[in-house]
């Protein structure tokens, strides 16, 4: 049987397991060796990610930066850069258009994937990231008064906000220049978000040269959950095979994720297939995502999320789980999922600001596990999964059946 602390202690044990590094790799393997041990197939897939965002994030601030100070005497120059700027930022942040990371270098991980393949006629995915962040300024003070802040405006705020919308004021600026207007008002308000990039600098840099933090909650943790899942559940659905995907190069963008859905998209049948995420869930009660993503934030499968309501509302007498619904702003697996078109749904735990202390934090270690939290975490996880195979597992059959009697005239 499982034991979910030491299975966190274990993942840690493998130290520095950033996107494409030896420790990774290790710790891959491990985990292929325990599937296999739990009498699963495992199989580790290498992918070719650039997990280097904070070098791709300091060339668009200076991009930014230097368009900002030129459109104050060639306003067509300074446009064009903080263009060129916004557009590479934008698409690397929401992973649609990575182009700077091209000029930042490759790196080697790979996803740990586990399948069963019966006759049932769906595919539940369970997945957790086991790689592990940097570390940096930007994680502390910085992080906790973010928080505090969207917690006040009742609107979260996402790490990689800040930096965005102001890379987009700063293109409304200049291109106010461009169309011929000038005075206090409009330097005042280009100058704002120029100081922001600017500061924004040293805070990339940080992370630049800060090493790998422990990551026992993000996401030892979830894998421990996922493992423990996996035993309970595998081969016991009515109607859904269970298959766990551990995905690499997570932390740069869910990179792991969306590798490993480019290469099995044959395989995975929008329609048949659901994505259970689990992340970061050492600490505090039940949160999930019904919206998720970095700058705007679509909506989570509908079904999905009325579970996990469905769940929190018969569970609001007795409170077990303090669960509550939040809007994610980390583009994590369930984000990349979805925006592919596959249901999916994040499960986390958190505190009052629906924020996960020592996160990306050097103090982020097995000593700070909350034993109840990942009890909370699995108890929630299984009433999920049981009601999935309840609820939506008849539905998916039922279409199975009907595509399967269907013969074209």
């Amino acid at each position: 049987m499982i034991d979910a602390r030491d299975q966190i202690e274990r993942l840690v044990g493998f130290e520095n397991r950033q996107a494409g590094t030896d420790a990774e790799r290790r710790a891959a393997n491990d985990l292929a060796a325990q599937l296999r041990g739990l009498d699963r197939d495992a199989e580790v897939e290498p992918i070719v990610v650039r997990p280097r965002w904070y070098i791709a994030h300091l060339i668009h601030a200076l991009l930014a930066i230097a368009g900002s100070a030129i459109s104050v005497n060639n306003a067509l120059a300074g446009t064009i850069l903080v263009a060129v700027a916004a557009i590479a930022t934008i698409g690397d942040i929401t992973g649609r258009l990575p182009i700077t990371r091209l000029i930042t270098g490759r790196r080697a991980s790979q996803n740990v994937v586990s399948t069963e393949r019966t006759s049932r006629p769906g595919t539940l995915i369970l997945s957790a990231h086991y790689d592990t962040a940097r570390g940096g300024a930007a994680y502390g003070k910085t992080d906790e008064l973010r928080a505090a802040l969207g917690h006040r405006l009742k609107r979260p705020i996402g790490p990689a906000e800040p930096f965005a919308w102001s890379i987009l004021l700063l293109l409304a600026a200049t291109i106010a220049r461009l169309a011929g207007l000038d005075g206090p008002l409009l330097s005042a308000v280009q100058f704002v978000p120029t100081v922001v990039l600017i500061v924004s600098l040293p805070y990339l840099a940080d992370v630049a040269l800060s090493g790998a933090v422990p990551g026992a909650n993000d996401n030892a943790s979830g894998v421990a959950t996922v493992l423990r899942l996996a035993e309970r559940y595998g081969e016991t659905l009515d109607h859904l095979d269970v298959w766990l995907v551990f995905t690499g190069a997570q932390e740069p963008g869910a990179l792991g994720m969306t590798a490993w859905l480019r290469r099995h998209k044959g395989e995975l049948d929008p329609e048949s297939t659901i994505v259970l995420n689990v992340d970061e869930v050492g600490h505090g009660t039940i949160r999930y995502a019904t919206k998720e993503g970095p700058l705007t934030a679509p909506r989570q499968h509908r079904q999905l999320t009325s579970l996990c309501d469905q769940i929190a509302e018969e569970d609001a007498g007795e409170g077990r789980y303090g669960a509550r619904p939040v809007t994610a702003r980390h583009p994590g697996d369930a984000y990349a999922a979805r925006a592919r078109g596959i249901p999916a749904i994040t499960i986390s735990t958190a505190g009052a600001l629906d924020r996960a202390p020592h996160h990306h934090r050097p103090a982020d270690t097995p000593d700070q596990i909350d034993d109840q939290a990942l009890d909370r975490a699995f108890r929630f996880c299984s009433e999920l999964i049981e009601l999935i195979d309840e609820r939506i597992g008849p539905e998916i059959a039922a279409a199975a059946d009907e595509r399967a009697s269907f013969t074209p005239s």
